[in-house]
């Protein structure tokens, strides 16, 4: 973890041997009841016709794509984002929400931020799918989701 960084959830720290199967199965119980948690900590619908917007850094065999996607309305949906990864960490820097999402080609950058609507959003995804907007780009155009993860916490 780095300096200004607060873990919102991660199953990264959080191994066993896998030849312990009892061990094991008590861990994934653990994380399952861990998300749960943050999930209902989290549990923040977004104001208006306000959506979350993830713009990712993707790590594939290939090569290092951006991509985006809504995420939804509500904070809680950021975990949707971390399903069928390897590992998963969700973390807030000094000003952002992120996620670093691990599978087998490499890592996903995933940084989560609010647009006004749905509609500026699906703008938004376009523009990264083609190309023409940067993360910048992104940043200016869009909001902190940290504020409202970091009134839940208390950061």
């Amino acid at each position: 973890m780095k300096k200004n960084e607060a873990i919102i959830w991660s199953n990264m720290d959080n191994t066993v041997d896998d030849g312990d199967a009892e061990a094991y199965d008590a861990l994934g119980a653990y994380l399952d009841e861990w998300l749960d948690d943050e999930r209902a900590n989290l549990d923040k619908p977004l104001d208006g016709e306000q959506v979350i917007v993830a713009f990712a850094d993707m790590g594939l065999w290939w090569g290092r794509p951006k991509g985006a996607s809504v995420v939804g309305d509500n904070v809680h949906d950021i975990f949707e984002t971390g399903a069928n990864y390897d590992w998963v960490r969700f973390y807030a820097d000094r000003y952002n929400v992120r996620a670093e999402l691990g599978h087998h080609d490499g890592t996903h950058y995933v940084l989560f931020r609010v647009a006004k609507s749905r509609e500026q959003a699906e703008r938004l995804v376009e523009s990264i799918a083609y190309g023409s907007m940067t993360e910048k780009q992104f940043r200016k155009a869009t909001r902190s989701l940290r504020p409202l993860v970091a009134k839940v916490y208390g950061w």
